[in-house]
């Protein structure tokens, strides 16, 4: 891809992600990866080891719904110490390319699965491990069934999409009827048209609803977070349209991932890792470690909320190179850090 003019949308976006990952210190090359799903390219980060004595397996970090390679600014130099480590925009989101994608749920999860596997041909990995947050947890899995000769350590980090959905009773769903219909209507956009609707107003909207993320993601300019959400989600919304083909209006997935993770060859490793303030149930998790023959870890970090790698960046750096390289017990509890 030709390098972007500084007044486009991804030249903005470019110049924002530098600033954001230089904050932090980050010391990266970055590359479009051509693959062959319609002539597509996904844009990839690559940070050399710090170490002489290198992993032999690199570890890609693959992120969630409507994020881009900048929201692991506080991960991708700590985990190069004796790792080389990747990261890139899951295609149809950030700055990869955003063809469509099938409107059938299974079809639009191998097509973004397949489109991961070109990536990695074409990167030349043999074996990786990977470390994916949320909704790129679930697409991981789902790599990890169809390829695991590829994965040596599955590493998921508030994953998305594993749990039935639960059914309300009738007592919780008649006082509720308006946001049915409220829901019902809304399922028909994508979740993040209220930030293009928004346009560029969106980043000083943000920024006063969500004050957190400035001491999440700090950076030389205190608005370039908000300018690098708005930026990575301004663009024709293909990503968000697989999504909405994999899960129903609820939030949940079509094909819950606890039907089918056990199908992973046990030889793949297996690590969770949850935030304790997080929302995100990891019953799922303990599920699948008392049914499944393979090794099964869970990592419950302290005072981290669903974005833990960002809430308590340290402490997750620290769990996931020690799980990675074999040096951590298998313990839920992994922070003795008190949180209010």
């Amino acid at each position: 891809m030709a390098a972007a003019s500084p007044n486009s949308e991804d030249g903005k976006l470019a110049y924002i992600e530098k600033r954001i990952l230089e904050t932090h210190g980050v010391k990266y090359d970055s590359t479009f990866i051509p693959i062959r799903f319609k002539n597509s390219e996904i844009y990839t980060v690559h940070v050399k080891p710090e170490e002489d004595l290198v992993s032999p397996e690199p570890i890609v970090l693959i992120q969630g719904f409507g994020a881009g390679v900048a929201w692991w600014c506080a991960n991708l130099q700590p985990l190069a110490r004796n790792h080389t480590v990747y990261a890139f925009d899951l295609l149809g989101f950030g700055r990869s390319s955003r063809p469509s994608f099938s409107s059938d749920a299974s079809v639009a999860e191998l097509q973004m699965v397949e489109s991961i596997e070109d990536w990695r041909k074409a990167v030349g990995i043999e074996k990786m491990t990977i470390v994916a947050h949320s909704f790129g947890a679930y697409l991981a899995s789902s790599y990890a069934l169809e390829h695991p000769t590829r994965v040596r350590h599955l590493v998921l980090v508030e994953p998305w999409g594993f749990a039935e959905k639960v059914e309300p009773t009738e007592k919780q769903i008649k006082p509720y009827d308006w946001m049915m219909f409220l829901g019902g209507l809304i399922s028909y956009f994508n979740p993040l048209a209220s930030v293009r609707l928004l346009g560029p107003y969106a980043p000083s909207i943000m920024r006063k609803i969500r004050p957190d993320l400035l001491t999440r993601y700090p950076s030389k300019n205190s608005d370039d977070i908000y300018k690098y959400i708005y930026l990575t989600n301004s663009s024709e919304p293909t990503g968000e349209s697989a999504f909405m083909a994999m899960s129903i209006p609820s939030g949940w997935a079509k094909r819950p991932m606890i039907r089918r993770f056990n199908g992973i060859d046990p030889t793949v490793d297996v690590t969770f890792v949850y935030g304790s303030k997080s929302f995100v149930e990891p019953g799922p998790a303990f599920d699948i470690q008392s049914q499944r023959n393979g090794y099964v870890d869970i990592q419950m970090i302290r005072c981290g909320g669903h974005h833990v790698y960002a809430d308590e960046a340290a402490e997750f750096n620290k769990v996931v190179l020690e799980v990675i390289d074999g040096n951590r017990c298998n313990d839920t509890d992994s922070s003795d850090t008190y949180c209010a």
